[in-house]
């Protein structure tokens, strides 16, 4: 991690986007006066706010997934995040149509989710379900720490037994081969593999490494908050004030 010489008792953070506002919440926890500047009328950055005509409209993202960093941010400023959002539960996550007038409803609670594979397609495909979340589950734990919510200031800091761990797993093989794996009808693999065009990366070109996104959404669960998503950023800049 890079430090900064000098005083830092002062800061001047430029745009109350997510970013900016998680960074002040830390920083006045750590005991900084901070200052966020923003050119907008309202905090959000590109999780902004349109108004026309009484109505409200979000203007960035449609729903939310890992409602823990949230927490973490306002916890830094001694914050419950209960005491500033209402998180709704998303159920079910999507519903996917197939050519063949087949459904699939995707639940983030994986046995409900096995037994819906089982009904539509199978028992053997609902156990190759199973398998996959048990991977993609490895796959956050070993990623989150160390190589996604962690400041990397050199290509030393990649090297940890984690990395390793990844490598074992079949991490840097690619996606799509990676997914067929564990589930062998088109219509799990598609809903379970595209999550890397997030990324804007397809599955027959990304590596095994962005399924974690999968468990991000598809395991962990999706969110509205109450109020739209630009609840989240009004949330932030209220605990920062």
């Amino acid at each position: 991690m890079k430090t900064v010489t000098g005083p830092t008792e002062n800061i001047v953070i430029v745009g109350a986007g997510l970013g900016g506002l998680s960074a002040a919440l830390r920083l006045a926890g750590a005991g900084r006066t901070v200052t966020v500047i923003e050119r907008e009328a309202v905090p959000g950055g590109r999780n902004g706010l349109l108004t026309d005509s009484g109505f409200a409209f979000d203007t960035g993202p449609t729903v939310l997934t890992m409602p823990d960093l949230i927490a973490d941010a306002l916890d830094a400023v001694g914050e419950s995040m209960d005491d500033w959002l209402e998180l709704l539960p998303i159920e079910p996550l999507y519903r996917s149509y197939y050519a063949d007038g087949s459904q699939l409803d995707v639940h983030a609670d994986p046995q409900r989710m096995a037994s819906e594979i089982e009904a539509v397609i199978g028992a053997d495909e609902a156990a190759g379900y199973l398998r996959y979340v048990d991977f993609v589950t490895d796959l956050y734990r070993y990623e989150m720490r160390d190589f996604i919510d962690r400041n990397i200031g050199s290509p030393l800091d990649l090297l940890t037994p984690n990395l390793a761990r990844l490598v074992a797993l079949g991490g840097f093989r690619k996606l799509a081969p990676k997914v067929e794996q564990y589930l062998r009808d088109p219509r799990t693999q598609r809903v379970f593999s595209f999550q890397s065009m997030y990324a804007g990366l397809a599955p027959q070109d990304a590596l095994a490494i962005y399924a974690v996104i999968a468990y991000m959404d598809s395991v962990a669960g999706v969110y509205m908050p109450k109020g739209g998503m630009h609840a989240v950023p009004r949330a932030l800049a209220g605990a920062a004030k």
